[in-house]
């Protein structure tokens, strides 16, 4: 009994949204035959430029948020994912604003670098997943929590982390934006503001 009472507490959006990465990374493994980089089969057809999105492929925005280069770069997205999604599952928040998180502020993180950075191919969720913590940010900020300091600091770190070459700092800044605005904004006003700080 005790088994089954764990298993569904660990159900929910985090492990939907991980579950979904790691799905898409089979796949797209599959396509370009290695799990060490994304092939161009597989880039195309899931990654987001100006290009190939004016030219009909209109999913890529969403398809470039689930979709990875490489072993590595899924690994690194997912701990952070689990760590910062689970946080928001467990102040209460709802299943439709932590997807809503994940998948706005991907979108404008890869949105905006397509337009930015017209001939370069956008994949990864680091742009959701720093949505997620910026989110946890704001939503602390909101309600007056002092450990809103050490999330920012994480995402600090996990910003110079994430750095290097071909990697793109300015989507992680953009979907870290994009989830504080969230957190502090309306959408989340009332859910878990039951935990005041003083």
């Amino acid at each position: 009994m005790s088994g089954k009472s764990d298993l569904e507490n660990i159900k929910g959006p985090t492990l939907y949204l991980v579950a979904i990465n790691v799905l898409m990374f089979i796949l797209t493994s599959m396509l370009g035959g290695s799990l060490l980089s994304i092939g161009s089969k597989a880039l195309v057809i899931f990654g987001l430029s100006y290009t190939t999105f004016t030219q009909g492929l209109i999913w890529t925005p969403l398809t470039s948020i689930f979709t990875h280069s490489g072993i590595a770069h899924i690994g690194s997205n997912m701990i952070f994912l689990f760590i910062y999604g689970f946080k928001l599952e467990e102040d209460g928040y709802r299943d439709k604003q932590i997807y809503f998180t994940y998948i706005i502020s991907g979108l404008s993180a890869g949105i905006l670098s397509m337009l930015i950075f017209p001939t370069i191919f956008q994949v990864g969720a680091s742009g959701s997943v720093f949505g997620v913590l910026g989110t946890n940010f704001g939503l602390q900020q909101r309600r007056g929590d002092p450990n809103s300091r050490k999330v920012l600091f994480a995402g600090i770190i996990f910003l110079v982390m994430a750095s290097g070459e071909n990697v793109n700092v300015f989507a992680h800044l953009i979907g870290f934006v994009a989830g504080i605005i969230i957190g502090r904004s309306e959408y989340f006003e009332g859910i878990g503001l039951e935990k005041q700080f003083t």
